[in-house]
């Protein structure tokens, strides 16, 4: 059997493990691997012992054989398995005969996962950063196991900034990233972290520059933002912006409303969150809805509004969070203040309601309006 119709049975037998419906198809694919499981296959092994435990997990036995096997072999799925078997599920061994077998499988993970990251493995330095804050052995205190996790933290950082220095654009955002955003870090030790954000700024700067395209200007705008150079970090989202990334539209709106890094200017930042709106930013069609009750940048226009609160209260956007229960609150409000439409308590009682089961905290204090008193019996 080669290689290719070997990967194609350890699919087949994944696939069939998966299926609690197909055991017939299963057998079959485990008579086909046995064989290369038997010469040593740790990756077959490992799926005869899921096999087994899926079909068979009352005869321990049957599937503790093979996981063992390809534990031997270094399969770090047959090794977690056996770490996490012997520590919660195992019901038929008492706990001091299983606890130290928890911790043995437990620690051979993390010795197979120390050889992979020593040797460049992002995967794994961010496995042992995260297995330490959350899956820690049990003879380790709490302190003790975060003191590990950051200092594989500083590991993983190495491994990150030496790939960055021989890799490409994408090396140094995978660094920047995880320096700037805490990307795969636990919170759990993110505030012990040193502030690293120069570094990502000069990252960003770089990729910038050689790709020059909206997100690597957006993710520079950001780094900027939050050192205060907002006057910079708007001229990132216009460039984003002006490259046609949809996802800084907002951002220039923003900053010509508030006048954040650029002078103030109500014409342009409607303009710019009616684009926004128009690309399917959620939040942006609350916003131009506010300019449009407002007149900012536009003439009053209530109908304008209620027609766009009414968009988002009805539907969801990929782009951000869905905000219905805002667009719920704010038409509420507008029936009873009777802005563009006549006074209807009856409307603006239901679309708070509306508004409070979505968790809206604004319209929850609405409801206590007096004038809903009777509406309420």
């Amino acid at each position: 059997m080669d290689s290719k119709e070997l990967s194609e049975y350890l699919k087949n037998i994944k696939q069939s493990v998966d299926d609690f419906d197909s055991p017939e198809h299963a057998r079959s694919a485990v008579e086909a691997i046995t064989p290369i499981a038997e010469q040593g296959n740790a990756q077959a092994q490992y799926w005869l012992g899921m096999y087994y435990y899926t079909f068979y997990s009352e005869d321990s036995s049957r599937f503790l054989s093979w996981m063992e096997r390809a534990a031997d072999g270094n399969n770090l799925k047959a090794i977690k398995f056996l770490a996490d078997y012997y520590r919660f599920i195992c019901d038929d061994m008492e706990p001091e005969q299983r606890k130290p077998l928890g911790r043995k499988w437990l620690y051979r993970m993390i010795e197979v996962l120390t050889k992979k990251a020593d040797k460049g493995v992002v995967s794994a330095a961010k496995s042992l950063m995260n297995l330490f804050v959350h899956d820690r052995p049990d003879d380790m205190t709490e302190k003790e196991g975060r003191d590990v996790a950051l200092m594989w933290y500083e590991r993983l950082i190495e491994i990150l900034r030496a790939k960055a220095e021989k890799g490409t654009a994408k090396d140094k955002k995978n660094l920047a990233d995880t320096l700037y955003y805490e990307l795969g870090v636990p919170e759990e030790i993110v505030s012990y972290l040193p502030d690293r954000t120069d570094e990502a700024t000069r990252l960003y700067e770089e990729i910038s520059t050689e790709k020059k395209d909206g997100a690597s200007y957006v993710d520079l705008a950001q780094t900027y933002s939050s050192e205060g150079n907002e006057e910079k970090a708007f001229e990132c989202y216009m460039k984003a912006a002006e490259a046609g990334y949809t996802d800084a539209y907002y951002n220039v709106a923003a900053a010509y409303l508030d006048g954040e890094g650029v002078k103030r200017d109500f014409d342009k930042a409607f303009e710019w969150f009616q684009k926004a709106s128009d690309s399917g930013d959620t939040y942006a069609k609350l916003k131009l809805a506010e300019c449009y009750k407002r007149g900012a940048g536009c003439n009053r226009d209530y109908a304008a509004a209620m027609a766009l609160y009414q968009q988002v209260a009805g539907g969801k956007s990929s782009k951000r969070d869905s905000f219905v229960d805002v667009a719920e609150y704010e038409i509420g409000n507008m029936y009873l203040k009777g802005l563009g439409v006549e006074v209807d308590l009856h409307k603006a009682y239901d679309y708070f309601k509306l508004a409070a089961s979505h968790d809206n905290r604004a319209a929850e204090n609405a409801l206590n309006n007096k004038k809903f008193r009777d509406l309420k019996r």
